[in-house]
């Protein structure tokens, strides 16, 4: 008796060895395909996502886009508003301080400046501006938005508080 054990089977000659069958490379070659088959799968189906989700996403970008210049074009009509209103109140202090209705003249072309950038750019311009402003006068941007944020916030609360005197 040998000491190693042999596999046996009855339908196996005695002394036959059982080995695995050996891969020929064309199986190898079908695995391949295979694989390739799925990957190529896998990215036509990323690829029609992809431009489903586009689809979906332009008309929402286009409303997003037009609400935008709406909001912007009314603000450069309030800006400009206000622009009138501190220039005419200018007129007013000039015949009680002249010096000083100067300033306030120079204020009102200010906003009326700001007024017509609003006008006459487009919402991605603006935002343009603005990053390239952040990008060059960090500290003078972040004051900027503080001091807006505060005056927008004061006007707001202004605004909440006249509607609530005239609801009573």
């Amino acid at each position: 008796m040998s000491s190693q054990h042999e596999p046996t089977s009855p339908y196996l000659a005695e002394g036959t060895e059982l080995t695995p069958p050996e891969r020929s490379d064309d199986a190898g070659q079908g695995q391949g395909n295979r694989s390739s088959g799925v990957k190529g799968q896998i990215s036509e189906l990323a690829q029609t996502a992809k431009s489903q989700a586009s689809a979906a996403i332009q008309p929402i970008a286009k409303n997003a886009k037009s609400m935008a210049e709406e909001q912007k074009s009314r603000g450069a009509e309030r800006l400009g508003g206000i622009a009138q209103a501190v220039h005419g109140a200018a007129d007013e202090i000039a015949r009680e301080v002249p010096f000083a209705a100067d300033y306030i003249h120079s204020v009102a072309g200010k906003l009326d400046d700001a007024s017509g950038l609003l006008r006459d750019n487009s919402v991605e311009d603006l935002a343009r501006m603005a990053i390239d402003f952040a990008e060059e006068r960090p500290v003078v941007f972040i004051g900027s938005a503080l001091a807006a944020g505060f005056v927008v916030s004061r006007l707001l609360r202004s605004s909440v508080t006249l509607a609530d005197e005239d609801e009573e």
